[in-house]
């Protein structure tokens, strides 16, 4: 989740992006915010993309892909709240709710546009051979808010998880293997996970090697608006903030 103090910053992102737009090269960044980066042309880029669609847009491509979605009666603040009974493209999404809950925990509720992005992720994921994805949230309410309301961002809007265990399959004596972003990321707070002046996993264990390998492969590919790593904050030391933000021209990855 994004830290009050990154609040500034995300409004002078928005009060600068028309200025932005002129700007020459794959992407800048503006003066006196150096972590967000713009591209000219954003709206070609997938999280762009999604953040845009309408809910009738963003289902039918859910439904072209073969996701299955069960529809949320109410969620204040999701524009079109969805659950995931299956996986999402062979990666299974999930609190640590057991099965029979599940379907009534707040916590386990997406914006459509969400499950788009985490869709793309999971090619990624496939490819090293992670099939689930445990996660603190997709969805937390705001308290007081009802029904019609204006739509949330970030968690309030469903559009963001805070993933923090990645499972792979079982290993050459049968056992499930867990990346686990706590212990295993071995980031060094401030530096940038990925791209210029990143600093890299230390130790570089091989499960640290990975997740940096997951989270940067994500971030090159610009499926999610915001990615926020234990390099960002002590709050987020624990998970991968990764969040689809709608309206904004920039990405930001820490």
């Amino acid at each position: 989740m994004l830290r009050p103090r990154l609040l500034p910053l995300a409004l002078a992102a928005l009060a600068g992006s028309l200025a932005a737009l002129g700007l020459p090269g794959e992407a800048r960044a503006r003066k006196g915010s150096p972590h967000l980066r713009y591209y000219p042309d954003w709206e070609r880029l997938p999280s762009a993309r999604y953040a845009a669609m309408s809910g009738d847009a963003c289902l039918a491509e859910l439904s072209r892909r073969g996701v299955t979605v069960t529809r949320v009666a109410e969620a204040p603040g999701v524009v079109t709240p969805v659950r995931l009974p299956k996986d999402v493209g062979g990666v299974v999404y999930r609190t640590d709710a057991p099965a029979y809950l599940r379907d009534r925990t707040p916590y386990d509720i997406f914006d459509c546009r969400l499950v788009l992005a985490l869709s793309d992720f999971s090619r990624i994921l496939r490819a090293h051979d992670v099939d689930e994805v445990r996660m603190f949230s997709a969805y937390r309410p705001t308290p007081g808010l009802k029904e019609g309301g204006e739509p949330g961002t970030r968690h309030a809007g469903g559009l963001a998880i805070d993933a923090r265990r990645f499972g792979k399959r079982t290993d050459s004596q049968g056992e499930r293997v867990w990346l686990d972003v706590e212990h295993d990321f071995h980031g060094t707070l401030g530096p940038p996970p990925c791209g210029p002046g990143a600093a890299p996993p230390s130790p570089a264990t091989p499960e640290a090697r990975e997740l940096r390998s997951i989270v940067c492969e994500a971030a090159d590919q610009h499926m999610f608006t915001t990615i926020l790593t234990p390099s960002y904050d002590r709050a987020h030391r624990n998970h991968f903030h990764l969040e689809v933000t709608p309206g904004v021209r920039w990405y930001l990855v820490r």
